[in-house]
C-alpha cells in the first residue's frame, strides 16, 4: 500500500522502565512509524494465542525491530527465557532489519565476569554460578548481549551485529535520532534486505 507506515517494534523489559519506554515510543511515532510495543499496547493480539506467541507473531510482522537490552531481565513466562529475549533471538533468526542498544552495566559486566562464565574454548562454565544482584539482576542478560553481538560467530561472518551502549534516556534518544529520523534511509534499507531474502 502507498504511503503505509513503518512497524517497528520496540522490545524491552518493563517494569522500572515504563516511562522510557512510553518516551521511546512516542519519539518513533512523531518520526512516522507505526509502532509497536505490549507496555503502549499497540501489539496486535490474536486472543487464541499466548502472550509470547503474540509477541513472537509482532516479531515476524514487523518491518523493522529495535531491541533494548537492560540490566533487568524481564518476565519468564514459557520456557526457560524471557519474552523479550525471544523477541530479539527471533528478529536475529528471521535477519530483520534491526538495531540493538544495551545498558553499560551489561558490557561491563561481561567483561569482568567472562573469564569466569566461559572455559578456555569459549563454553559456558558448568561450575560458574551467578546471584542477582541491584546492578545485574540475571546472568541472562549477558548470554542475550553474546546472541546480538552473534558472539558464537568469527568477526568475518557477523552481519547486523552492532550494538549501541546507552547509561541514560538520552543516549537511547540520541541513537532513535542517528538511526531512525530518516523514515526513508530506513525504508531503504527494509527494501534492500527484503530483496535480497527472497
Amino acid at each position: 500500500m502507498p504511503n503505509e507506515k513503518l512497524k517497528i517494534m520496540v522490545a524491552s523489559t518493563v517494569y522500572g522502565f515504563q516511562d522510557q519506554i512510553e518516551q521511546i515510543c512516542g519519539t518513533l511515532t512523531g518520526y512516522g512509524y507505526e509502532v509497536w510495543n505490549s507496555h503502549i499496547r499497540t501489539i496486535p493480539l490474536n486472543p487464541g494465542m499466548s502472550n509470547p506467541q503474540n509477541c513472537l507473531e509482532a516479531v515476524r510482522n514487523c518491518d523493522v525491530f529495535f531491541g533494548i537490552i537492560r540490566s533487568r531481565y524481564g518476565a519468564v513466562i514459557e520456557g526457560d527465557i524471557s519474552i523479550t529475549h525471544q523477541e530479539i533471538r527471533s528478529s536475529i533468526e528471521l535477519r530483520k532489519p534491526r538495531w540493538f542498544i544495551a545498558h553499560r552495566d551489561i558490557t561491563v559486566a561481561r567483561q569482568l565476569l567472562k573469564q569466569y562464565m566461559f572455559d578456555s574454548n569459549g563454553n559456558i562454565n558448568s561450575s560458574f554460578n551467578y546471584r542477582s544482584t541491584n546492578i545485574l539482576d540475571d546472568i541472562r542478560v549477558i548470554n542475550l548481549y553474546n546472541e546480538a553481538i552473534m558472539n558464537n560467530l568469527p568477526l568475518a561472518d557477523r552481519v547486523g551485529h552492532w550494538v549501541d551502549e546507552f547509561y541514560r534516556i538520552g543516549d537511547i534518544l540520541r541513537c532513535l535520532e542517528t538511526q531512525f529520523s530518516n523514515v526513508d534511509r530506513i525504508q531503504g534499507i527494509v527494501n534492500q534486505m527484503n530483496q535480497g531474502y527472497e
